[in-house]
């Protein structure tokens, strides 16, 4: 037996129990006896009475004692067999009995003494450190848990320290105590905790299952076997408007279709809606990959797909802006085709010589002015031919420049490595004497364009400079250089009859001069300063290398310029200078001739010969320039794509040369649309002119392309086969900021479709691109 369930402690235990019950009872025995007796016999009959009763019921009274002693420690004993944690309190709520394995549940509790109050109890399980309270709610704890037992039947749960979880039942006896009774759940807690986790994943699972079926963007629905609608997301509502009134679960596939025949919005049913609805059940299902239906102007694909057990799902998108988007690319495909011929006529109409290369660098384009270049050759059949291949063909020919005459070979490598680089414009001297300016340039789209124009007269020109160039030079080198002595203090020995005309001066008037007077008095201490570093050993930069000094000439001290070559020799201890002078100041002048001409070759080789505007080529590298400036400074970019109405018939009713003022005189108004130095207007091929509008919106361009018509209406140049009776044109306009990754020919691409719209509309209008 253990301590707790001793006999004395059993004892102990029990008696105020019979004290209670049996004393009570016994007392009232008493009291009731004696009041009869009173009754019958008087006073002294009833002290008769409890006298003689009395030794009986104290006999009885300690005979129910020792038997609830001995039943109490049976159970004692049983409690203690079954090692369950267990607690007895008195109506005082003071110990009565406490098991060992309560004892067990608080380390260093120790054995609960009997007779100790529950409050003092329980602060010394708190204390004992076992139960699972934060510091600061101790005693927060401890009231509610007082307040709790102070109440009849309570169940609660008690985490411990060392993880488990305890379930205690508390309930009153019937005699005014309390039974308190300590289960470890700890399994089943943690079994209820995973279920309660598992069914949080499973709520969560379902909520995120609904909600990707809501943020699909496509229509999706599950119909069971009988047709019948389980569920849907928003996103098919949205695609049937008026459908949340019907498209509800339960409804059959059957009763939404006859709703929307009924209401019109099958266009593909309109008339026919018996047969359709039969086409339709019918395919419902089968089909086994996505189709198109029209829904009140809209496009739907569908794709219905049959479950394993009967049921059906269907996804359905709106793919209007696909449906549109082929059309316009088959638009699209027709306007290109279109393009294509007038781009191929226009390149054929170009006054220079120029043939395209695609991304592979095969020939593409050969355009009439450099067909009629080489006559003999075929060029429809190198068509397709490989740039270094239309090299050789050329050397097979006869056809190439001199200087691929000495080694072919290592021209044709010289000419692809520079091929489409952009680099400086190449002068080539053909056979047939002609000197061609060949310059080439790679489009964004990686194709390579290769323009020839005549420029011999030019050149001509030039060779004429340096023709020029050359006499002098071979008057400075056969003794008509200016050549003068001087020795290690710099001082003059002797000059030439070419340095006494270089200066103007007799040899006499310079001989024991400082040579440093010969140069003009703003540049004589640097010379001074150069030379005697040099004799002294210190720089060699003044020797060996051709030197220019400002020059003062004759009495009247014209300036001039020339150029100095100094050497030195070595005789004995001697040391003695030579300078070789040579005037250069005509070739200096020659030289900025020369820089002019070439000034001018750029500028025509940019310039469209019959406007005076930009060209195409020019067009094409500003507008590069001003795409990349407005990507990077995020700022809009606008076209106006400009095309003469009718411009044909004007040609065929007044003549080409009419055609040409009219195409001048519509230039110079375009010039007035470009405000600012950084806009340019281009004519961008036959009577088609682009302006491009820097840092320009929408609205601001259109406004400019209406003043242009305007302007040009109010100048009112006859055409007499228009329906006006006057020039006008269409304006196609467009505006964009460049985003990353776009490309510039978007611009340009739009301004186009807009110009189409223009010409679609009526001509005589400015339209602005979507």
């Amino acid at each position: 037996m253990t301590p707790e369930a001793s006999p004395s402690t059993a004892q102990a235990s029990t008696r105020p129990l019979a004290e209670r019950r049996w004393g009570r009872w016994a007392l009232a025995t008493l009291a009731l006896a004696g009041g009869v007796g009173a009754g019958l016999g008087g006073w002294r009959a009833g002290l008769m009475v409890l006298g003689a009763l009395a030794p009986v019921l104290l006999a009885l009274l300690a005979w129910r004692e020792q038997a609830l002693i001995k039943r109490l420690a049976r159970a004692a004993e049983a409690m203690a067999a079954l090692d369950l944690p267990f607690l007895l309190l008195d109506s005082e709520d003071r110990v009565r009995w406490a098991s060992a394995a309560f004892a067990r549940l608080y380390p260093g509790l120790g054995q609960v003494p009997i007779g100790m109050r529950y409050e003092e109890l329980a602060q010394r399980a708190l204390d004992s450190g076992a139960i699972e309270v934060p510091a600061e709610r101790r005693q927060e704890w401890l009231r509610q848990r007082l307040d709790a037992h102070a109440r009849a039947n309570d169940l609660r749960w008690q985490p411990m320290r060392d993880g488990r979880t305890l379930q205690v039942l508390e309930k009153r006896t019937r005699l005014g105590g309390w039974v308190s009774v300590y289960f470890d759940v700890s399994e089943l807690t943690q079994a209820e905790t995973r279920l309660r986790e598992a069914n949080l994943a499973g709520q969560r699972a379902q909520q995120m299952l609904e909600d990707a079926l809501e943020a699909m963007p496509a229509g999706f629905e599950i119909w069971d076997r009988d047709d019948r609608l389980l569920l849907c997301n928003q996103r098919l509502i949205e695609l049937y408007p008026g459908s949340a009134e019907y498209l509800k679960p339960g409804v059959s596939f059957e009763e939404a279709a006859r709703i929307q025949l009924g209401r019109g919005q099958i266009p593909a049913a309109v008339g026919r809606e018996s047969d359709w609805l039969g086409e339709r059940l019918a395919k419902r299902g089968r089909l086994g990959r996505p189709f198109l239906a029209e829904y009140s102007g809209r496009w739907i694909q569908i794709d219905e797909r049959r479950m394993r057990d009967g049921r059906l799902v269907c996804v359905r998108q709106d793919v209007t802006e696909l449906v549109e988007a082929r059309r316009a690319m088959t638009l699209a495909q027709v306007n290109a085709e279109r393009q294509h011929r007038v781009l191929a006529q226009a390149v054929d109409a170009l006054p220079v010589a120029l043939d395209l290369y695609d991304e592979q660098d095969r020939l593409l384009i050969a355009n009439r002015q450099y067909r009629l270049w080489n006559p003999k050759i075929d060029y429809d059949r190198l068509i397709g031919t490989r740039f270094e291949d239309m090299l050789r063909e050329g050397l097979r020919q006869g056809l190439a420049p001199a200087e691929a005459l000495a080694d072919p070979e290592a021209w044709i490598a010289q000419r692809l490595a520079q091929h489409g680089r952009g680099g400086e414009p190449l002068l080539q001297q053909l056979p047939n004497g002609r000197v061609a300016l060949v310059q080439e340039a790679r489009t964004v789209d990686g194709l390579t364009v290769v323009t020839r124009q005549d420029v011999s007269r030019i050149v001509a020109k030039e060779q004429a400079l340096v023709v020029v160039h050359a006499q002098l030079q071979a008057i400075f080198d056969t003794a008509a250089a200016a050549i003068v002595t001087f020795d290690a203090r710099g001082r003059i020995h002797s000059v030439n009859p070419a340095a006494a005309r270089l200066w103007g001066l007799p040899p006499e008037r310079v001989l024991g001069l400082p040579a440093s007077t010969l140069v003009a008095p703003e540049a004589r201490q640097a010379l001074i300063e150069t030379f005697d570093a040099h004799v002294q050993g210190q720089t060699a930069g003044l020797f060996g290398q051709r030197h220019e000094y400002p020059v003062l000439r004759g009495e009247g001290g014209e300036r001039g310029l020339i150029s100095a070559v100094i050497s030195e020799v070595r005789g004995g201890e001697q040391r003695l200078f030579v300078a070789v002078f040579d005037d250069i100041t005509e070739q200096r002048r020659a030289e900025q001739q020369l820089r002019e001409a070439n000034e001018r070759l750029a500028h025509l080789s940019a310039t469209d010969a019959l406007t005076g505007l930009a060209n195409r080529r020019r067009l094409l590298e500003r507008l590069q320039q001003l795409w990349s400036s407005a990507q990077r400074h995020q700022s809009p970019l606008a076209a106006l794509l400009i095309d003469v109405d009718h411009f044909k018939r004007y040609n065929d009713h007044h003549g080409h040369q009419a055609g040409d003022a009219a195409l001048v005189a519509l230039a110079e108004m375009l010039r007035g649309c470009a405000r600012r130095a950084t806009d340019l207007v281009a004519r961008y091929g036959g009577e088609e002119f682009v302006v491009l509008l820097e840092d320009c919106e929408a609205e601001a361009a259109l406004s400019r392309a209406e003043g242009l018509r305007i302007a040009l209406r109010e100048r009112a140049l006859p055409h007499g086969n228009a329906p006006l009776g006057r020039i006008s044109v269409s304006v196609g306009v467009a505006s964009l900021v460049p985003e990353p990754g776009q490309r510039l020919e978007e611009l340009l691409s739009r301004a186009d479709a807009a110009l189409y719209r223009a010409k679609a509309a009526g001509r005589d209008r400015a339209v602005l691109a979507a």
